[in-house]
Formats: structure tokens, sequence, C-alpha cells
């Protein structure tokens, strides 16, 4: 069962589980704003409604796999946007992570770097991951930043992978290692 609650807190924000009930129509509008989702591989399976959203928030909840958490303002408890760890590979202990900031009023403010240091520390001492790896669009100049800030190095580049806009772009993947990993954890 995942844990009820804040499980990690860094300056004005926090994160929690994301659960069924916390889905909002705002949280669909960002999932089919072309703004929003420029970058993210789920514009492509849009346009997304309420009913599917709510199944899979569920599905990951429900997933012991995959960790799906709400990025949350401490102010006014508003959700900004998620993070997800996941799928874990529990054969060779690596994860991927996902970012989604929603709430364009707050792009720009260290957010992103804050809940992927959360996320990273989280995976690291909760879930025993030894690896965890995210990729990103070359032009996506904002995710970059924040992951290089939390620590990530960048660790290889597919050439022309992604087509955007029209024009083929490389796909950036960057990586940290949990230098405090333990086998028998």
């Amino acid at each position: 069962m995942k844990p009820a609650g804040k499980i990690m807190e860094s300056g004005e924000i926090y994160l929690c589980y994301l659960k069924p009930e916390q889905v909002t129509s705002q949280y669909v509008e960002w999932l089919n704003d072309k703004t929003i989702n420029q970058y993210l591989e789920v514009r492509f399976a849009g346009p997304h409604t309420k009913e599917s959203t709510i199944e899979f928030v569920k599905n990951m909840y429900e997933d012991p796999d995959n960790h799906l958490f709400a990025i949350m303002l401490k102010n006014g408890d508003r959700h900004i946007g998620n993070i997800k760890v996941g799928p874990v590979n529990k054969h060779h202990n690596f994860a991927e992570v996902g970012i989604l900031i929603g709430e364009r009023g707050v792009w720009g403010k260290g957010y992103g770097t804050a809940a992927i240091t959360m996320a990273t520390q989280y995976a690291f001492e909760k879930l025993n991951i030894h690896k965890l790896i995210a990729g990103f669009y070359e032009p996506n100049i904002g995710s970059r930043k924040a992951f290089e800030k939390a620590g990530y190095k960048i660790e290889g580049n597919v050439k022309q992978k992604f087509l955007h806009n029209g024009t083929y772009v490389d796909d950036l993947i960057c990586g940290k290692i949990n230098e405090k990993w333990k086998k028998d954890r």
C-alpha cells in the first residue's frame, strides 16, 4: 500500500501520491493543452477526458511498480503538476522519471528541480532504486535545466528520434546513480 499524505517536502512544495479522486478538470486541461504538453508523448493519446485520466491515475496508484506523485504548492494545497517514477525494473533496479508542470504561472520558479530532487531522494531511499533515467526532447531547455540542477548527467543522445513541429529532434538521455545503493536492502 502506498503511503497517504505528504511523502517529501522542500521549500514551497511537497509531493504526495496522486489518487483518482484528485483528478480535476484543470488537470485534464493540462493534458490537452498544446503548449503544456508539446514535449510529452501523452499528447498523442488524447483527447483526454476526466474519465480516461481517472482510469490512468487509478492504474498508476494500484501498480506497485509505478509511483505517480502530485506536485503540490504548500500555499493553498494547489496541484501544479506531476512527477512519475516508474515503471521500476526490479531485476536491474532502475526506473524512469517523467515530469509535467501543468500550471504555466509557476514555470521557471524551480519547482521542477525541487520535485525531481525529492522524487529522486524517495526513489533512492524508500524504493532502493540503483539508477534513475530520464529522456527529453533536445529543444526542451526547461527539462534539461531542471534535471541537471537536480544532479542528473547527460549520458546519451539519440539522434533525430522525435518529430517535433515538422523537424526531427534528438532525444537526450540523462541519469543519476544512487551512490548509497545496497543490494541486500
